[in-house]
């Protein structure tokens, strides 16, 4: 009797094609990699959780690997617990949810280690050797052998409570410097006994611990491993040794996937979350490689991967067998219906700007740019549709005002935004304009085309006046009319009203058709210290023969997150753009008369001199822009301000804030 098989999809046809792992059938070939969400599990799985998975899982997705879940006593309550039967009732709840979409769950085992990432050192912190992290400077307890048999014996326990519950599966994550990489890497393990030394012995836990749970958990259950395969760091894992373990791991166990990680606890953090300043798919290549040692297991392809047209083509060449996706999946749950439907152009993108990542290295739950509902009830689902159709007036057409047009529009409501440029996206378009940024055009040019869907009339081009606005008569007024940069109170302030030096973003316009090389150098007052500004700054590098960062503060990017801090230290090192600390500019008569800005430390002292100046600009704390606020609040209208219009602060904020005007509307 022949059995009727589904047809390709006829526009992604490799992506789309069924797979299996361990006996268990998997619909495609996309996987949800791994993300902490941070909803708060001290109570068991909340609602949260269960509907943030739920949801990716009925869109779609074949795979998820879930958060981190507890598999030792010593890891706390910050996780679902599996340890223990405490939570037992929770994992099923969660794994139904999932697993009745016809998505595989699987849960992931990881350990920190000494592996820290926010400020301050863990002083209850285990690993190989008593070697302080990298980063952090945690110190951790070596563990002894005994110790290292129970953390086996509880974590191959814990995978046996994660099946019963329904679980399909787990994977171990041995990369990004953490517990198991540690004990992986030579750099980390200085151990004498059989868990340190050669290869062999550094293996020798992760060994154990796979070892345990295939023979608790049997050969129905997905064991998947991700392994580091480059840490970046000198003397550490690069792709020789780490095809070395992959082959020594795969002798001694039955594996059903691998994946590999990029980075470590290191000065290398930022590789493992690729964001603008890398190419495409910048570890396809390596994994292509690290594929050859281990031929008779499926690997899955990591990292920057955003696109169904990118991940048709990685499994159209034949070699990699399923592709993960973190950050797209946050961003659009729905990622994998619409591509499957062929509508790829409706996917909300992913901009790889680390900001969930940022988010939730604070224990804040999951948030992204790119989609403010991410993580909220009802994610998916359609709009509540507005009680009363109203006319809404919208001033500004950057991303906080599109959001919330397309927002209100789509709820019912008659919306008119108005522009001052001719084209949408405000300062963001200006953002995107600079290098590692290009990926942010992605936020307007999908709010723009909503927007325009749902009925949203366009006034751009002109600078909307109150009386306009009063004019028009509108049941609400909107107000995301953006923010302006103030003065350095280091300066003088003649040179604001002669216009002899600007704010970065005015002076970045001045620039943008600019494409010959300039001589002298570029000096930019950096008090700002968000993303912008740096991908301003290596704009200014290549046009300018020096470029040359003064702050008041110990160092650059404060108000970044730790991977973006790095990528743009990074980049400024391989760059050479230079930055000084602790200093603020002094405007002598020395520009005028020869070209020479002086400078000093915050603390006094003697001027130093930077010859040869050419261009000089300020980035500083945002004020906003209410110029309109008064005159609107005087006719009786009702006014709402949202995005840096309200408080000057980044992307996040304005989707979000635009998001919430127009479901309060």
């Amino acid at each position: 009797m022949s059995v009727a098989t589904e047809p390709p999809n006829e526009h992604y046809p490799h992506l789309f094609a069924p797979f299996e792992l361990a006996g268990k059938r998997l619909r495609n070939r996309i996987v949800h990699a791994s993300i902490s969400l941070h909803f708060g599990a001290e109570r068991g799985a909340p609602d949260g959780l269960i509907d943030y998975h739920a949801s990716r899982a009925r869109s779609g997705a074949a795979m998820i690997v879930t958060e981190p879940i507890g598999v030792a006593a010593h890891q706390g309550n910050q996780r679902i617990v599996a340890w223990n039967n405490s939570m037992a009732g929770d994992l099923a709840r969660w794994a139904d949810a999932v697993e009745s979409h016809d998505c595989r769950l699987i849960g992931q085992v990881q350990d920190s280690g000494r592996g820290r990432h926010v400020p301050g050192r863990s002083f209850s912190a285990i690993g190989p050797s008593a070697l302080p992290d990298d980063i952090s400077w945690s110190v951790p307890h070596a563990m002894s052998a005994a110790e290292i048999s129970v953390f086996v014996e509880s974590a191959a326990g814990a995978c046996l409570r994660m099946k019963h519950a329904g679980f399909s599966g787990a994977e171990i994550s041995a990369g990004h410097g953490h517990l198991f990489h540690q004990f992986l890497s030579p750099l980390s393990n200085h151990r004498e006994d059989a868990y340190g030394g050669d290869l062999a012995g550094r293996c020798r836990f992760l060994a154990e611990l796979c070892l345990a749970i295939r023979h608790a958990c049997g050969s129905n259950f997905i064991l998947g491993v991700k392994l580091p395969g480059d840490d970046g760091v000198p003397g550490g894992i690069g792709p020789v040794v780490a095809a070395a373990i992959a082959a020594h791991l795969t002798s001694l166990v039955r594996v059903d996937y691998l994946s590999y990680a990029q980075g470590s606890h290191h000065r290398t953090l930022e590789m493992h979350l690729p964001d603008g300043a890398y190419p495409r798919l910048p570890y396809l290549a390596l994994t292509r490689e690290l594929r050859r040692t281990t031929p008779e297991v499926p690997v899955m392809a990591l990292g920057r991967i955003t696109d169904p047209a990118e991940a048709e083509g990685i499994l159209a060449a034949g070699d990699i067998e399923l592709v993960a996706l973190g950050r797209p999946l946050i961003t659009d749950a729905t990622w994998p219906l619409k591509a499957q439907h062929g509508k790829a152009g409706d996917i909300r993108y992913c901009v790889s700007c680390n900001t969930c990542w940022k988010v939730i290295v604070t224990h804040t739950p999951i948030a992204c740019d790119n989609n403010p509902r991410a993580g909220k009830p009802g994610e998916t689902g359609a709009l509540p549709p507005a009680a009363i159709r109203r006319r809404i007036a919208i001033a500004g057409a950057g991303i906080a005002g599109l959001e919330a047009a397309m927002t209100a529009a789509r709820r019912g409501h008659e919306v008119t935004v108005f522009g001052a440029s001719a084209e949408v996206g405000g300062k963001t378009r200006l953002h995107a304009a600079m290098p590692v940024a290009e990926s942010l055009s992605s936020i307007y040019d999908y709010q723009f085309v909503q927007a325009r869907l749902a009925g949203v009339r366009f006034e751009l081009g002109q600078m909307v006046s109150a009386q306009t606005l009063i004019d028009l008569a509108p049941d609400a007024v909107v107000l995301a009319t953006g923010a302006a940069m103030t003065w350095p109170p280091c300066l003088p302030k003649t040179l604001q009203a002669d216009g002899l030096v600007q704010d970065l973003r005015e002076a970045m316009g001045t620039l943008s058709g600019t494409t010959q090389p300039q001589a002298g150098t570029a000096v930019v007052l950096d008090m700002d210290h968000t993303d912008g500004t740096y991908s301003a700054i290596e704009r200014l590098r290549d046009l300018f023969a020096r470029v040359v960062v003064l702050t008041p503060r110990e160092r650059i990017a404060e108000d970044t997150s730790l991977a973006t801090r790095q990528r743009v230290q990074r980049r400024f090192h391989e760059r050479g753009i230079e930055v000084i600390c602790l200093v603020e500019p002094q405007w002598t008569t020395l520009v005028e008369n020869e070209g020479t800005l002086q400078y000093r430390s915050v603390f006094g002292g003697e001027l130093k001199n930077i010859n040869n100046l050419a261009f000089f600009a300020y980035a500083t704390p945002r004020v906003p822009e209410l110029s309109l606020l008064e005159p609107l609040r005087q006719a009786g209208m009702e006014v709402h301000t949202i995005g840096d219009c309200k408080v000057a602060r980044g992307v996040l904020e304005a989707t979000a804030e635009g998001y919430a005007a127009g479901l309060a509307l």
